[in-house]
């Protein structure tokens, strides 16, 4: 599933999931077996153990097919920045179907007090007051933090990630989903849809209803709003430092070329213009002019 165009042709965009895209996605799954409960449980007790119930809970919730970070963080309120900083066990940016995370009641992130830390300087380097995290958490006044016990912090973002992680955590902050919505195929070689054999895939279609808020992955300026044949009705945006996103099958544009737009900001309605069989999106990502898998910086 990972062979890739050089740049947009306007044509071989095509959309509905098929059995391919179906046992990639099970084998990966099946891959990423779900820790045992009693793993995430002993987990969940190690990081809730001084945390105060009266303002904060955390549920741990099993990944299900369609599920993202982007969209699980957006129905609970707060980001994904969230789900990353309250499962310090995690070692990818990775959704998978049966993995299980910790998700907080409100937005936040957890922080592993280190030798010679002190409730001040943890304060300090979240830029919260102590307040707040006397409030989170319950602290013996006389002790005060200990080396070695995990503490809430309301509203701040993981600081403390291994390398790896803080690359991958990176690479997809770059760009946000441009909706809400179930991926219905994926980057890569496809069974096409309409024409009946294998074909490349070079974004990711994103189930959704027609008319649908399509917003701007990341800030940049238009460079391309138009018709383009089998990609329908189109938006192009180049952000900078090499990239570029697609946004294709659109039924409205609500940008014109050549305007500069913000993160998240409402560029399109969803559609089912082009070569389609519903209403979606279909979202692609270039690097330095080559399709790049979208999956690979998406939540």
């Amino acid at each position: 599933m990972s062979v890739r165009l050089q740049a947009f042709s306007g044509n071989d965009f095509n959309l509905i999931p098929d059995l391919v895209d179906f046992l990639d996605q099970l084998e990966n799954s099946l891959r990423m077996a779900a820790p045992e409960a009693s793993e995430l449980e002993d987990l969940y007790a190690e990081y809730t153990r001084f945390t105060n119930p009266n303002f904060v809970t955390f549920d741990i919730y099993t990944i299900q097919r369609g599920d993202n970070y982007w969209k699980i963080a957006k129905q609970h309120g707060y980001t994904i920045d969230s789900i990353v900083g309250c499962n310090p066990h995690l070692g990818k940016v990775v959704c998978y179907v049966r993995q299980r995370v910790l998700l907080p009641s409100r937005g936040g992130s957890l922080h592993l007090v280190r030798a010679e830390e002190t409730l001040t300087s943890i304060a300090l380097d979240y830029a919260v007051t102590k307040e707040i995290i006397l409030e989170a958490n319950l602290i013996d006044p006389q002790w005060g933090v200990i080396p070695g016990m995990w503490l809430f912090i309301s509203g701040a973002k993981p600081r403390y990630l291994s390398e790896d992680m803080q690359k991958q955590y990176n690479q997809r902050a770059l760009f946000r989903s441009p909706l809400a919505g179930r991926y219905s195929s994926f980057f890569g070689n496809r069974i096409h849809p309409v024409l009946g054999f294998s074909k490349f895939h070079n974004g990711v279609d994103i189930a959704c209803p027609m008319n649908t808020w399509v917003g701007a992955a990341a800030a940049g300026k238009v460079i391309a709003a138009g018709k383009g044949g089998a990609i329908g009705t189109y938006i192009k945006i180049d952000h900078g430092n090499g990239y570029k996103t697609l946004y294709g099958h659109l039924n409205k544009i609500h940008v014109s070329r050549g305007r500069q737009v913000s993160r998240g900001q409402l560029i399109g309605r969803a559609g089912a213009t082009g070569r389609v069989t519903g209403p979606h999106l279909h979202f692609t990502i270039y690097k330095n002019g080559r399709v790049v898998n979208p999956m690979d910086y998406l939540w």
